[in-house]
């Protein structure tokens, strides 16, 4: 055997024994160091800012390589000479498949939130819920849960601090409304503005649909992305995917004679987002329509089923449902033509028979109920 071959050999031998310590000390070395230094971070319960993005990302960043660790392992071992059992083979499959999606997901929002880090996310939040996890030797953990005004629900981790002067203020107002400035992926608190109500920058960051006028007299109804001017055929909510229950949809409607007015159905309209409506269906025909055929001229929605949430219910002028005050309405439909206390606003066209808007507000002054009939009835 010539001198080649024997140090072949001893680099071999060496690269067999010190070969995983030279691939993945440094591996190791990192992923420890950063354990200490996010453990240190860990005990400061930073959750908000850029830091808490660092924590975040931080995180899910050493899973990652964790996980990529795993799969070099499992790859190693597969193709390692020597008698492997089945169930071994399985395994280290198993690791080679799930560790890189694993990797995927947990770096994933990382990589998305880096846009957002100049120009981050803002939502406002309504229904505010604080909570608290002491549970384990680590610190504690504070969130915010509530619904967006876009309709969708989120929960933050806060900072104690932030957690602090929430619950205190809510307190004292159950309806505290809180401004969140925040990166979408990670869903890490950038800023925390706790209100009362809607500030200026709202108008501007969540607009109205250019279709929905400004005039209450044009009895018109924003919902979701669609807008419809009562009177309607009720056909067009249906096309935008509202649904008539199976008890409602074969009913007929009367045709109209001399002796009485329009015949009218009260029905409920309910799509796959889960939100429902309640309008009343009338036949201006003389003969007898199918009620799929009729034509809405009244409908009534109440906040307080909790199945609209700010943006996806709209009246003219852009008002929304459960933001909007009472001084909203007054200041942009001036005064009512009829008022009961502070909880209800009537807008009429001419006269009692008329169509009208009535607008109902809870006790904190938001708009909480919204019924507008736009339909003479004879």
């Amino acid at each position: 055997m010539g001198k080649g071959e024997n140090d072949f050999d001893k680099r071999y031998i060496f690269w067999m024994k010190f070969g995983p310590i030279v691939l993945f000390g440094p591996i190791f070395l990192f992923i420890f160091g950063a354990a200490i230094f996010f453990t240190i971070l860990n005990t400061k319960v930073i959750a908000m800012g850029n830091a808490g993005f660092i924590r975040t990302a931080g995180f899910r960043i050493i899973i990652g390589i964790l996980a990529i660790a795993t799969v070099i392992f499992c790859v190693r071992g597969l193709f390692k000479p020597g008698k492997k059992s089945i169930k071994g083979i399985l395994g280290r499959i198993s690791g080679i498949v799930i560790c890189p999606l694993a990797a995927f997901f947990f770096v994933r929002p990382v990589i998305l939130d880096i846009p957002y880090l100049d120009h981050p996310k803002i939502t406002y939040l309504d229904g505010l819920k604080f909570d608290n996890d002491y549970t384990g030797d680590g610190p504690a953990r504070y969130y915010l849960r509530g619904r967006g005004i876009d309709g969708g629900t989120h929960n933050f981790s806060l900072g104690e601090g932030a957690y602090d002067e929430g619950t205190e203020l809510w307190s004292e107002n159950y309806e505290l409304r809180a401004k969140v400035t925040y990166l979408p992926y990670t869903e890490t608190v950038i800023a925390l503005q706790y209100l009362p109500g809607l500030d200026e920058e709202a108008e501007y960051l969540f607009p109205p649909s250019a279709n929905l006028p400004d005039d209450w007299e044009s009895f018109s109804i924003q919902i979701n992305d669609n807008v419809y001017s009562l009177p309607v055929p009720l056909s067009d909510f249906l096309k935008n995917g509202w649904m008539i229950s199976d008890e409602d949809a074969g009913l007929q409607l009367p045709g109209r004679d001399d002796y009485k007015g329009y015949d009218s159905s009260w029905i409920t309209l309910t799509n796959t987002k889960e939100q429902s409506i309640d309008v009343i269906v009338y036949n201006t025909q003389e003969q007898t329509i199918d009620i799929t055929q009729g034509i809405v001229g009244r409908v009534s929605v109440i906040y307080g089923n909790y199945e609209f949430a700010g943006t996806e219910l709209r009246i003219p002028g852009g008002l929304m449902l459960g933001w909007s005050t009472r001084d909203d309405v007054l200041q942009l439909y001036g005064m009512p033509d009829e008022s009961y206390e502070t909880r209800n606003l009537t807008y009429r066209k001419e006269d009692v028979t008329s169509p009208y808007w009535t607008l109902s507000f809870n006790e904190a002054g938001f708009l909480d109920k919204i019924m507008v009939k736009n339909q003479i009835d004879d």
